[in-house]
């Protein structure tokens, strides 16, 4: 079933109300996620946190991250930098993953709710696919984001704009040795 942004919220704060002055509000929707270390070390204590961006953009070019519309809901739908439009294909909501510190998230897209993943088959190499694929809970759909990259967690490398293609549409997005560039940084809107 697919929700628009306020029937997501609504939804959220009505489970959040249910579950009685103990359960910690979402934050407003837009805000960028804590920073590491601001929250409890064990995120699982917060399973209804999730932190919203309409757009998250690459620093290098200023493209949105976008889950291509053409393949997502499939397993191994394409992510990649698109001009920003608003559209919620290029919204994502992140969730602290369950049982780790502080920083850890799973982070689905607006328009069909697939985690973020990188690819098993090529995770550890440069160049490693970066896709869309329904959330199973793995350490290849955990990110560290420590305020300005996203680490993936299987293999420790960093989500990249790929150089030779970004400022085009449709421009690659991969992982690859952290290396502090430019390409590397990302903007929460």
């Amino acid at each position: 079933m697919r929700m628009n942004r306020f029937t997501l919220a609504l939804t959220v704060g009505t489970s959040i109300l249910a579950l009685g002055s103990t359960a910690q509000a979402a934050t407003p929707r837009d805000a960028g996620p804590p920073a590491v270390g601001s929250v409890q070390a064990d995120s699982s204590a917060m399973p209804n946190t999730v932190y919203h961006t309409g757009k998250f953009t690459n620093n290098h070019g200023g493209q949105c991250l976008d889950g291509d519309l053409n393949t997502i809901g499939k397993n191994g739908a394409k992510v990649q930098l698109w001009g920003c439009n608003g559209w919620d294909n290029q919204g994502w909501n992140w969730t602290p993953a369950p049982g780790q510190p502080a920083g850890y998230y799973v982070i689905q897209n607006g328009h069909g709710g697939q985690c973020l993943d990188g690819d098993l088959n090529t995770i550890g190499n440069n160049g490693a696919k970066v896709q869309l694929w329904g959330c199973n809970g793995w350490d290849n759909q955990t990110w560290i984001w420590n305020g300005s990259t996203l680490r993936n967690q299987h293999g420790g490398q960093c989500l990249d704009g790929d150089l030779n293609t970004i400022g085009n549409n449709g421009a690659k997005v991969q992982l690859w040795g952290c290396n502090g560039w430019d390409n590397q940084s990302w903007t929460w809107h």
